[in-house]
């Protein structure tokens, strides 16, 4: 058993997903030729961390923050031996947690580990300390590993319990943030013990790992020298730090360029047979499955249209809630399958009004269990970002507006979007898709053409379209809401009206296909009881007529008590007393 993988198996043992490092590096010994992603390839199963050191055994021991929850501290400047460190974390009030003292030998350089991720990764400053926090999408080294340009090894030096992440640190990476130099304004200059050699080392690592020949390095580090040095380094200096790094780092393997919905390799076509469907491909079909059955499918791309103000968003959130909690949609349609997670994209409403809907439909519990959300307030992430996060979960995209990079009536910009939503699907993830429909839609009869607003591209290239609007317009806080399929490609279903309460719970009412009947029931008694208050009141004034009709259980807007009204007293009809 070789050291690194004792150390790897201990990590792993306090649950630490681990992966190989290269000896004299921080990146993965398993290259994306090898079928490798990283720190995504970090595990906790014995036998593949026993295969990998026995195929590496001098690698060090990569741990993946995200997965093993750990928010951890790196405290680079600032210190100059053990007992600075604790005055400095005494007086900053900071939890004592596992400390390990990293290979850095330029300062006394700590690593303070702590429980519970955060997606951060970034520079922070405290108190004349200085350095950076790696957390979910981020990697580092630990105990017994060795420092790749120091040579020196990781000493643990507090062996305790982790303690819960201290807000201060998140504070500090604000306060950071808000002291950078503006766009614009020249950063300072930079003299010896200034931190210009890892300034240097970390630039011509980038260079290194982006595939720099060693004299497009030199010319970097050059300029690098001439743009922040106060006391610029020679050429002679700089060729020989270039030469003596290049040396001992392994050369990288630079991986093409693969832009987001396009495969990374195209299949070679041996046989003009193998571009289409094979016999067993097609016997092997299985039929379409359901996470909600009769209105989404799994491994779908669904859209839901309707104009501005239609309740688009208060679907989707039942949609997000039904499949987080398990619990039949509208009270109707069940949950067949519910995902790995919600991803629910929503950058066109502030964190504000999304959290107050969150909270009255019953979904803040689940925000970052199983319901990951951004609102406005976050920088919007982009769909070619989403990676870990895809397989098994379902993406809601509340509006593609704000994802479609383009003109949406073109039909080029359309199908590069489609694209992008395609990857999503091939990456495990089911997607539901929010848009608006065309200006004036909610007088037109539903149908894809009026719910689908721009190229013709997109509505093609959607698996299931449902279309929305509400009944009463002039009531939007009482009227149903009729959702009718406009594309039905996979299974049938009929249209259906929901009804909203203030908790933002949706509820069918009666049953799918029934919308005619019993809207036609629902004048009839409404009708019936105007009839009867005109008998009484045939003066009576709208305002007062509705809500009258309210107090009777009829909920009906101006226009309808306006017509029906006229249409009462225009019958013939003697409103007489009996």
């Amino acid at each position: 058993m070789s050291k690194f993988l004792d150390i790897a198996l201990e990590h792993a043992a306090r649950g630490w997903y681990v992966f190989p490092l290269k000896p004299r590096d921080k990146y993965p010994v398993i290259s994306k030729k090898d079928g490798g992603n990283g720190y995504k390839d970090a595990t906790l199963d014995v036998e593949q961390i026993k295969a990998w050191w026995a195929k590496y055994p001098n690698a060090n021991v990569g741990i993946a923050c995200g997965a093993s929850n750990l928010f951890v501290v790196d405290c680079d400047k600032g210190l100059a031996t053990y007992e600075d460190f604790i005055a400095w974390r005494e007086r900053n009030k900071i939890p004592v947690t596992m400390t390990v003292r990293t290979g850095r030998r330029t300062s006394y350089a700590v690593q303070m580990v702590f429980s519970g991720a955060l997606e951060t990764n970034a520079a922070w400053t405290l108190d004349g300390c200085s350095g950076e926090i790696r957390s979910i999408g981020g990697l580092i080294m630990s105990v017994g590993n060795i420092h790749p340009d120091t040579g020196e090894v990781y000493e643990l030096l507090i062996d305790t319990p982790l303690a819960p992440r201290p807000a201060v640190f998140e504070q500090a990476v604000k306060q950071t943030k808000a002291e950078r130099p503006t766009p614009g304004e020249p950063l300072p200059m930079l003299g010896h013990g200034d931190g210009r050699h890892p300034l240097m080392m970390e630039k011509l690592g980038t260079a290194h790992r982006a595939g720099f020949t060693e004299q497009e390095a030199v010319a970097m580090l050059m300029a690098l020298s001439d743009e922040r040095f106060s006391d610029p380094i020679s050429v002679e200096e700089i060729e020989q730090t270039v030469a003596s790094c290049y040396a001992k780092w392994a050369p990288v393997e630079v991986a093409p360029e693969v832009t987001l919905g396009e495969p990374e390799e195209k299949k070679v076509i041996t046989d003009w047979r193998e571009r289409y469907l094979t016999f067993e491909r097609v016997r092997d079909a299985k039929p379409v499955e359901f996470l909600i059955e009769g209105f989404f499918a799994l491994d779908s791309i669904t859209a839901l249209a309707a104009p501005v103000g239609q309740r688009k968003s208060l679907i989707a959130l039942n949609v997000a809630r039904s499949l987080c909690t398990g619990e039949p949609l509208f009270d109707y349609f069940k949950v067949a399958k519910q995902p790995s997670r919600v991803v629910y994209l929503c950058p066109e409403m502030g964190l504000s009004s999304f959290s107050t809907r969150l909270k009255q439909i019953g979904l803040d519990s689940h925000v970052g269990q199983n319901l990951f959300c951004q609102t406005m307030d976050e920088d919007s992430v982009k769909l070619a970002d989403l990676d870990e996060e895809l397989p098994g979960a379902v993406v809601i995209i509340d509006t593609l507006t704000r994802f479609v990079e383009g003109d949406q009536n073109k039909a080029e910009d359309m199908s590069k979007f489609a694209k992008v939503v395609f990857t999503l699907k091939r990456r495990g993830a089911t997607v539901l898709l929010l848009h608006h429909s065309l200006k004036g839609a909610a007088n037109s009869p539903l149908s894809l053409d009026s719910a689908m607003r721009g190229s013709t591209e997109l509505a093609a290239f959607v698996t299931c379209c449902w279309a929305t609007r509400l009944q009463n317009p002039d009531e939007p806080y009482l009227s149903p809401s009729l959702l009718v399929n406009v594309k039905q490609r996979d299974f049938e279903s009929k249209p259906f009206e929901a009804s909203c309460d203030k908790t933002c719970r949706m509820r069918m009412i009666g049953e799918p296909g029934q919308i005619v009947e019993l809207k036609t029931k629902a004048d009839a008694d409404a009708t019936a009881a105007l009839s009867a208050i005109l008998k009484e009141h045939p003066k009576m004034g709208i305002m007062k007529l509705m809500a009258a009709l309210k107090d009777a259980g009829h909920g009906k807007g101006q226009k309808w008590v306006t017509r029906a009204r006229s249409a009462i007293l225009g019958t013939g009809v003697t409103l007489t007393s009996v």
